[in-house]
């Protein structure tokens, strides 16, 4: 049996000899690195769950908003701008190359919805023929808003999933009636269950018309919220932003050096607002885990001096049969291991448990990978090097002599 084996089943025995101070040394790296672990997890589901949510909207999606203030997520209230109009969208189509698909857009919301005796709040919105193939949203029943429709200022309706159940539950919405404001609507189609952007915006809940339609029967404006554009190709996108810009830029009479009254927005513009949202929420709670992770190694550190201590006439022994001081140092340091190591196990575990049953109950979303195992074996192996390396030098100096007289 090699030296360092053997000090090795040394401080595992020393462990196991006293369970209740090994228990103690262990339940602060347990909660640290049960922490790190969830937060990691959590970190790395909403990661994932943001680029599949920025992919689902499309890299070729370019949006722009009306307003200067550059505002990467949708608003919250009804803005009232009128910096965009359905000509902006006409000159883009016109004179800018790699447009695949463009439509304009208005939206209000707090409009009164009724079937029957039923009634619902929601947000309507304008738009064009293509605007259903530029945000990817399928028609689950029925059929979208057609050119017609928008020559004939029409009074038809899609409804988004959600809203289509309040309104009809279980029944086929597609044929039906509805009434908004004064006007009767027929309901053209029905959107398919669509969910929640990286945003906060609820796609399910809405309404959308023919633009013609909200902008002369309903709103009773011409200026629009936003133009929204798929490219044609995406690598591309970036020169097209640029020429959108430029282009507006001239048709809103802007002088060189002012601002803009628009805000050109990419996919790209979208990740990195939701990443670093979410990047900032995950530095804050590892923060907090490291501080649990060092509150741990200080506990293991005054136990361990207590230890050292208690175990002086045994470490006395041990050096009048022949140990070295560096056996005694490399004991300790293992114990220190040990234990972290069997409590970044247990945390490990209890924080993955964590992750999961907050992912299943719909708190948060997360994802199991090798890296908080790997960043949880790291952050143990520094722990035991760092807290537990005073107590084990000085048990290494114990005197023998004098630990011998008492």
């Amino acid at each position: 049996m090699t030296r360092t084996l053997r000090l090795f089943r040394q401080a595992i025995a020393a462990l196991l000899s006293n369970p209740l101070r090994s228990f103690l040394m262990m339940i602060g790296i347990v909660i640290g690195v049960a922490s790190l672990t969830t937060v990691i997890c959590i970190a790395q589901g909403t990661r994932a769950r943001i680029m599949e949510m920025v992919a689902k909207q499309g890299w070729d999606l370019i949006m722009i908003r009306a307003g200067g203030a550059k505002q990467v997520f949708a608003p919250t209230t009804d803005r009232t701008i009128a910096s965009l109009v359905e000509a902006d969208e006409q000159a883009i189509e016109n004179s800018v190359g790699n447009i695949r698909y463009i439509s304009s857009v208005q939206n209000q919301r707090g409009w009164e919805v009724i079937n029957g005796a039923t009634s619902v709040k929601t947000r309507i919105f304008g738009v064009g023929p293509t605007w259903h193939q530029i945000r990817r949203r399928p028609v689950e029943k029925g059929e979208f808003i057609a050119e017609g429709d928008l020559v004939n200022m029409a009074r038809v309706a899609v409804l988004g999933f959600r809203t289509a159940k309040l309104l009809f539950g279980g029944t086929d919405p597609v044929g039906q009636t509805i009434r908004i404001g004064k006007d009767a609507f027929q309901v053209k189609g029905v959107f398919a269950e669509a969910g929640i952007t990286p945003g906060g915006d609820d796609w399910d809940d809405r309404i959308v018309l023919p633009l013609t339609t909200t902008a002369r029967r309903l709103f009773g404006r011409p200026y629009l919220e936003q133009i929204v554009v798929q490219v044609r190709n995406p690598r591309a996108l970036p020169r097209t932003v640029d020429e959108i810009t430029k282009l507006l830029r001239e048709r809103h009479a802007i002088r060189p050096g002012a601002e803009d009254d628009f805000f050109v927005r990419g996919p790209q513009d979208v990740k990195e607002a939701a990443l670093a949202t979410s990047s900032t929420l995950t530095t804050l709670l590892i923060a907090l885990s490291a501080i649990a992770l060092v509150a741990g190694g200080v506990v293991i550190m005054n136990l361990m001096l207590i230890s050292v201590s208690q175990r002086a006439r045994e470490i006395g022994l041990r050096r009048t049969a022949g140990a070295r001081q560096r056996d005694i140092l490399v004991q300790f340091l293992f114990e220190a291991l040990a234990v972290t190591l069997a409590g970044g196990f247990l945390g490990a575990a209890a924080g993955v448990i964590a992750a999961t049953l907050l992912a299943r109950t719909g708190v948060a979303t997360s994802a199991l990978t090798w890296l908080p195992f790997a960043m949880s074996i790291v952050a143990c192996s520094v722990v035991a090097l760092g807290f537990g390396l005073y107590p084990a030098r000085k048990a290494s100096r114990v005197d023998p002599a004098v630990a011998l007289r008492k």
